[in-house]
């Protein structure tokens, strides 16, 4: 009996002897998922202690890509694991970046040249009614008059210097850009009533949310063949445009994400002719969320503002807005919406007269 006594003691001891020992071990790291992390800092450190891999700092996506479930900036604390042990003073949050950080951080020394780029550093305007795009529009007159408004073109990059991506790209980029801009009357047996041409070199800059442009366009307009032959007493204008032009714009911040545009620009013509005049100008706000969410799409509203030298200095105004879609690895937009316009005809051949517009249609931006 004694000899069973004595075990148990010496069992009892050891067991006391390994839950001290275990009381005493520092905790390592804990992930948490919660908002508040709590560290008991006076959790003792022994030199004996194993090195623990260096804990890397997770950070936003610089793309900057807002899922269907991550609509918001900064996301829900519970997205992020953190050690307890990341708390040293050397060791920054993930949650301290700022929405300038994540959107137009850049680094020069990553700037490299690329053939071809995809993606664009200065976007063409959504409420542009002459920018090159993709785009096909029904809009009646007040006077009941049905205009199929349709354009065939768009922009691309040709060489850039600056970073990869097609998200907010920083650096220096030649693009080229070109439309077919067609008005067609389906009340009149789909007669082509005129056309405008257009055709340009951009040199475009971006540096953080400021975006830069400066370059040539031509546009050239012309009346169609059935509207001559219905109308040929008609004086026919040779409305032609060189132009030298720069516009500068700046994406603003709503809630963390770039989800507005303010923009403004002057064109000088250095060669016009059928009326044309040299100086113009063009200025716009537009609200575009910058979210990829799939099929869900979201909103959007733009407008824009055309001041012509030509016209007596009228001022065209377009209104644009519908819902629109993103692409998530090519940032395309594809739009479907309302059109309102008022000022000089949006047909350069018909220069010297105004008009009032409203329809809808859609457009593919670059």
């Amino acid at each position: 009996m004694s000899r069973v006594i004595r075990s148990l003691m010496l069992f009892g001891t050891l067991v006391g002897v390994t839950v001290d020992a275990v009381a005493e071990t520092p905790r390592r790291s804990i992930r948490q998922t919660s908002a508040t992390l709590l560290e008991p800092e006076f959790a003792p450190r022994f030199e004996d202690d194993a090195e623990e891999p260096p804990f890397e700092r997770q950070s936003f996506p610089r793309s900057g890509r807002f899922r269907d479930d991550q609509d918001k900036y900064p996301p829900e604390a519970s997205n992020w694991e953190l050690p307890l042990d990341s708390r040293d003073d050397d060791i920054e949050s993930p949650l301290s970046e700022s929405p300038n950080d994540i959107f137009f951080n850049y680094d020069e020394q990553s700037f490299e040249w690329q053939v071809l780029p995809p993606g664009l550093l200065y976007q063409s305007y959504l409420a542009g009614p002459k920018e090159s795009r993709f785009n096909t529009l029904w809009l009646r007159d007040r006077n009941g008059k049905l205009n199929w408004e349709t354009q065939m073109g768009g922009r691309i990059g040709l060489l850039r210097y600056g970073t990869r991506g097609v998200i907010f790209p920083q650096g220096w980029q030649l693009d080229m850009e070109g439309a077919s801009q067609t008005r067609v009357l389906p009340q009149q047996k789909s007669d082509l009533e005129a056309v405008d041409f257009r055709f340009g070199i951009l040199s475009t800059w971006r540096r953080g949310a400021w975006a830069m442009k400066a370059g040539y366009y031509h546009i050239s307009s012309h009346l169609g063949d059935e509207f001559l032959l219905k109308n040929p007493a008609y004086p026919r204008l040779n409305y032609v445009r060189d132009s030298l032009v720069s516009g500068v714009s700046y994406d603003v911040l709503i809630q963390g994400r770039p989800d507005m545009r303010v923009y403004g620009e002057v064109a000088y013509a250095a060669g016009h002719e059928g009326g044309a005049l040299p100086l113009e100008f063009q200025f716009g706000s537009e609200y575009s969320p910058f979210v990829f969410n799939g099929l869900r799409g979201m909103p959007f509203a733009a407008v824009n503002w055309h001041v012509r030298e030509d016209h007596n200095w009228t001022t065209g105004r377009n209104v644009v807005a519908g819902w629109q879609w993103r692409g998530e690895d090519t940032n395309h937009r594809y739009r479907i919406g309302l059109q309102y316009y008022n000022g000089p005809s949006l047909q350069f051949a018909f220069s010297g007269q105004t008009e009032t517009v409203l329809g809808w249609g859609m457009w593919f931006d670059y």
